[in-house]
């Protein structure tokens, strides 16, 4: 590794911003922290850490010595995910996502539905209190309901309008 401790990752991953450094439980914080933990003391004990993260690759962006860390965080997502240390509800939920995926025209229709769905459960406070498989969340907030059309639905009006040379 040749991390020379300069911080930069820690200064630009939205995840260290919004959680701080004493969530990562162990001596190094932020992106780096996320991935020499799990090589110190196990992936079994570490296992959060390398699934905090957006993967959006401002930490290697900043890097001085340019090291992959999203590839990184990944093999230790790979390997927690190989070793079968993800719960079961969280490896059942992305199999039916995955079906989902692998399907666009049902994923369509399904996404369409949940969002009226989601709004007509807020009621008018718009916020839902408790949703199944979303506990952890719904434990300690309110889970915003959606509001208006999905994304794939804003983008179909888009591309009809480009086709028909109006910009939305």
């Amino acid at each position: 590794m040749r991390c020379i401790r300069c911080g930069a990752c820690m200064n630009h991953c939205p995840i260290y911003h919004a959680v701080g450094g004493h969530a990562y439980g162990w001596v190094y914080p932020g992106p780096i922290g996320s991935v020499l933990t799990p090589a110190f003391i196990g992936i079994e004990n570490a296992a959060p850490l390398p699934n905090a993260s957006t993967f959006c690759g401002r930490c290697e962006a900043v890097c001085p010595m340019r090291i992959p860390l999203p590839k990184m965080l990944r093999h230790w997502r790979e390997r927690e995910f190989e070793r079968h240390l993800t719960p079961r509800a969280a490896r059942w939920g992305l199999g039916i996502w995955a079906y989902f995926a692998r399907r666009p025209r049902l994923y369509h229709a399904v996404t369409a539905l949940a969002g009226p769905a989601l709004r007509a459960l807020a009621g008018r406070r718009g916020r839902i209190r408790r949703l199944p498989l979303a506990g952890g969340w719904t434990d300690h907030r309110d889970f915003p309901a959606p509001e208006g059309r999905t994304f794939h639905q804003i983008w179909a009006q888009r591309e009809t309008g480009r086709q028909t040379g109006r910009q939305p």
